[in-house]
């Protein structure tokens, strides 16, 4: 489990990323500056994203092997969007606790399947904490945002929301899953109220002139 608490006033999201065998962290990091999607694409587990602002810590479970690992702190604006050009880092190295490694997932409350054009959502939620397994099932890096919609608002509105323009966002942050390789997966605890809420992927190709949501990675759920 990797939690992130927030003691100062500079708002952050946490990747955990590997470092490959034969490279050294300080070569691997600086493909991190800027954020690009292509950094995200190998090795990338994940983590805690930015905690909402009435807490102080985020906390994300990831699957991962003995091996060394990296670290990666980017900084986050008012508008929820990381700084690329502005991080900090540190490595880290996980070890065997035993010969034999067992599954480290309990079961969630519910399961969310990221695909390169859709999301799918398996299971009912109630208000309270609870745990949402988060696995990227596409082609392409993902990370997963979970917001409750505003009174009025609705999926279409966060499909018309640009938030380069910082554009008021149509629903209450809640939580989410930073980047993610394909084929990985983790789970992440949120505290959830009553309402309609949204998943959507906020990434975006170095290419694209718009975020994976506004093509249609994003799907909304009731929580009851």
């Amino acid at each position: 489990m990797i939690r992130l608490v927030i003691k100062g006033q500079t708002r952050r999201e946490l990747v955990l990323h590997r470092v490959p065998a034969g490279t050294m962290p300080e070569q691997l990091v600086r493909g991190a500056a800027g954020r690009p999607v292509r950094w995200f694409e190998q090795w990338s587990f994940g983590g805690p994203a930015v905690p909402r602002d009435s807490t102080r810590d985020a906390s994300v479970t990831v699957d991962i092997r003995p091996g060394r690992y990296v670290l990666v702190a980017y900084e986050v604006d008012a508008a929820g969007r990381p700084r690329g050009q502005r991080f900090i880092w540190r490595e880290l190295t996980a070890i065997a606790a035993a010969v034999l490694i067992p599954g480290r997932f309990p079961v969630p409350d519910a399961r969310i399947r990221i695909k390169d054009a859709s999301i799918d959502m398996i299971g009912a939620l109630r208000p309270g904490l609870r745990t949402l397994q988060v696995e990227n099932a596409g082609a392409h890096p993902h990370e997963l945002i979970v917001g409750r919609l505003k009174p009025g608002r609705t999926v279409a509105d966060v499909t018309r929301w640009n938030r380069d323009r910082n554009d008021p966002a149509p629903f209450v942050y809640v939580g989410g899953v930073t980047p993610m390789s394909p084929a990985v997966t983790a789970q992440v605890w949120l505290t959830l109220q009553s309402g309609v809420h949204v998943l959507l992927c906020p990434m975006r190709g170095e290419r694209d002139r718009v975020a994976d949501y506004e093509r249609g990675v994003i799907t909304s759920f009731r929580v009851n």
